[in-house]
């Protein structure tokens, strides 16, 4: 070997190294400790964990995590500046020329800044109306709850316009999320805004009736009332009346709290209360390593029609024919969402003066997180295979050199070559919601847990819960469940 040679050989095996060494833990290894500090309640140290993993390309995850840990520890006006800091970075991102594109095809896509999914986006108007909320500021959280639906729709959008190929009918479907509109149909109504109260439920109901089966969602019984209160104040007979045809699983879950019980305002010196508890976290994504055939006859003239077919060749039942030879076996590494339910399953509240009252699974960001990835996986697998044929090419050419070259490029192109599993950690599995009419004064309210087989698991306290006449509360609880 030349010693030209010799030095670049010695320069390249430099570079594995070093990227072996800057790749060896993801964001989520990074950051493990983050969900058992957020369940102990060590909010500091958790912050500290963040400031310490998180690298800059995780920006806009760096800010929503700061966020949900800021609102976990009741320091509401600084988790509004983190997750309003989400907003602005994500915006950034969406303007931003896709030249990282060309780094990520050499490397892995954690070259790339990390883009929010919609499913994540949408919790930010949430969490950011209920920091206004407890520092009763009426009016920025109904501005929160307006945009929530809006901020989400444009993120599909966004999301689809990067989705080359696959099924995306049930992802599209989510750009109306029952919850948020549910949401914001209550502060309307918090706020006396009776004509905009009654549109948004209208929506939520909508969206409740098509995707409750899609995201394994219960119909809050007290949808179907707020509909026919409001709509009944308004005059809005015949609205209602299309309503009840075209939302007959909305109306029927109204019914089984009792004729006309749901429909009926809260009785003098009662209070409405809106209990929200989140429950454990949403699937981590785990990667995944896939060897793919590349065949003596596959033509490597055209390599994205070139990356799509080798894309087939990854499925669980593919065979392929006898007759090929199999001239390299391609390996790359794809993320997967790893499912483990949290054990609690059915939640209750149960009030001293209101006797218990079971909560329905109103908002599902893991179910959202399924869909979105189903829709985002033939892409996203297309993309790893072409970015694993440019550097199998890279590596060809290089072999040409000599062995050692070539060995070393391969080298380098498995170590560089991990899947990106970046999400927002801390979010929450599930969020279950409870209404309650209790009299004025301040109420200490129990959340009963139960598992699949309606075992009880545990009872938690809520903070002290202070109802006033005529008006509305809201109240969170976080359960962490591993």
């Amino acid at each position: 070997m030349s010693l030209r040679r010799g030095l670049t050989a010695r320069a390249l095996g430099v570079g594995v190294l070093a990227v072996l060494a800057a790749g060896c833990a993801t964001y989520t290894a990074k950051l493990a400790d983050l969900r058992p500090q957020l369940q102990r309640g060590d909010y500091e140290l958790a912050l500290a964990t963040l400031d310490k993993g998180a690298g800059g390309k995780d920006a806009v995850l760096v800010w929503l995590e700061r966020g949900m840990i800021l609102h976990q520890a009741g320091r509401w006006a600084e988790s509004n500046e983190a997750f309003a800091a989400a907003e602005h970075t994500a915006r950034e991102l969406e303007a931003r020329s896709l030249s990282e594109g060309a780094v990520s095809l050499l490397t892995n896509d954690q070259a790339l800044a990390y883009r929010a999914r919609p499913f994540e986006l949408g919790m930010v108007p949430y969490y950011r109306a209920l920091n206004y909320v407890a520092l009763g500021e009426r009016e920025s959280a109904l501005v929160e709850a307006r945009k929530a639906s809006l901020l989400l729709a444009q993120s599909v959008d966004a999301t689809l316009g990067g989705i080359e190929r696959g099924s995306t009918s049930d992802f599209q479907r989510t750009r109306n999320d029952p919850f948020l509109l549910y949401l914001t149909g209550m502060l309307y109504d918090w706020d006396g805004e009776l004509n905009d109260a009654f549109i948004a439920y209208r929506n939520a109901a909508v969206a409740y009736q098509d995707l409750h089966r899609l995201l394994a969602l219960d119909i809050p019984p007290w949808l179907g009332g707020d509909l026919r209160r409001t709509g009944r104040q308004l005059g809005f007979a015949a609205e209602l009346e299309q309503l009840q045809e075209a939302c007959p699983v909305v109306f029927a879950a109204a019914d089984s709290l009792g004729p006309g019980s749901a429909a009926r305002g809260p009785a003098p010196g009662q209070g409405e209360v809106v209990v929200l508890v989140e429950v454990g976290f949403v699937p981590l994504r785990r990667e995944t390593k896939l060897n793919l055939p590349i065949f003596e006859s596959d033509r490597d003239d055209d390599r994205r029609a070139w990356a799509w077919d080798l894309s087939t060749r990854a499925h669980g039942g593919y065979v392929y024919p006898n007759t090929v030879r199999i001239k390299y076996w391609l390996t790359v590494a794809v993320p997967g969402l790893q499912a483990a339910p949290a054990a609690v399953q059915f939640v209750a509240v149960r009030a001293p003066q209101g006797g218990m009252v079971a909560a329905s699974v109103a908002h599902h960001p893991a179910a959202a997180a399924s869909v979105t990835f189903a829709a985002e996986q033939p892409t996203l697998l297309f993309k790893t295979v072409l970015r694993g044929l440019t550097k199998y090419l890279a590596t060809r050419e290089v072999d040409k050199q000599g062995r050692a070259f070539g060995v070393l490029a391969n080298i380098l192109g498995a170590a560089t070559e991990t899947a990106d599993t970046r999400s927002w950690l801390t979010l929450p599995e599930r969020i279950h919601l409870v209404r309650l009419r209790l009299p004025a004064g301040v109420h200490e309210l129990e959340v009963e847990l139960r598992d699949t087989s309606g075992r009880l698991l545990r009872q938690e306290s809520l903070a002290p819960v202070a109802v006033r006449s005529g008006d509305w509360t809201f109240a969170r609880h976080r359960v962490y469940d591993f």
